[in-house]
């Protein structure tokens, strides 16, 4: 019980430590904001730059050859799947799910280098701060999540409860922190970025969840297996 405890309080630490730094970052001036996000925009597109030419360059006949045997690849899986459950001694959903990934990803690739070519650098330096906003609060629904997982018995309503706890603890950090920007020079409250923060930490809420039962899962493997 008392590890428990102490457990859960450092886990607030984390918790505390990563809104601070939210604070932080947003108490920049917009200036600074801009020079920042402007560095890092200009450095994001010189890779991919580089990423775009080797694309284009993948993209030629063996690239064409790879992605159609992807697809090929996954048809036969499918059709096989329920005869033959294993390939080379590794289950198939396995294999399966890694090639609908990789092309999946490739297919994403290639849209999103070709949004970035024709978007232009100040609508690129927006997108990567709200990406960073987005990204933040994931975070923070995460260890939030994770904080809050031993605070009540566990039963379907509390989990449910303690979702929804946490996404409230979220948004209100988020509504506190665009407040906050009503006293930093250039910068002002937003409520499109309550949403994308919003936003960010439901999917880091969802993250956790599907974690910890994938977590659970592999736990519950070992110890079938001792």
């Amino acid at each position: 019980m008392l590890m428990k405890k102490v457990a859960r309080n450092r886990n607030w630490i984390f918790v505390f430590a990563w809104m601070i730094v939210i604070f932080m970052l947003s108490a920049q001036p917009a200036d600074q904001s801009l020079v920042l996000s402007g560095s890092l925009t200009r450095f994001f597109a010189d890779a991919l730059n580089q990423l775009s030419a080797f694309i284009e360059y993948f993209t030629r006949a063996q690239g064409t050859v790879v992605f159609m045997a992807g697809i090929l690849l996954l048809i036969h899986l499918l059709e096989t799947q329920a005869d033959e459950p294993r390939l080379f001694g590794i289950k198939k959903r396995w294999i399966i799910g890694g090639t609908a990934i990789f092309l999946a990803l490739a297919i994403g690739l290639f849209l999103f280098v070709d949004f970035i070519q024709d978007t232009s650098f100040d609508y690129a330096g927006r997108l990567m701060r709200k990406s960073a906003h987005f990204i933040a609060y994931l975070i923070l629904g995460f260890l939030v999540s994770h904080t809050r997982e031993d605070e009540m018995p566990a039963t379907t309503a509390s989990v449910w409860k303690r979702r929804g706890c946490s996404l409230l603890f979220c948004v209100a950090y988020a509504i506190s922190d665009e407040f906050h920007q009503l006293f930093v020079p250039g910068r002002g409250p937003l409520l499109k970025d309550v949403l994308i923060d919003g936003s960010g930490a439901a999917l880091g809420i969802m993250l956790y969840v599907g974690a910890k039962k994938v977590w659970l899962r592999w736990e519950n493997k070992i110890a079938w297996k001792r």
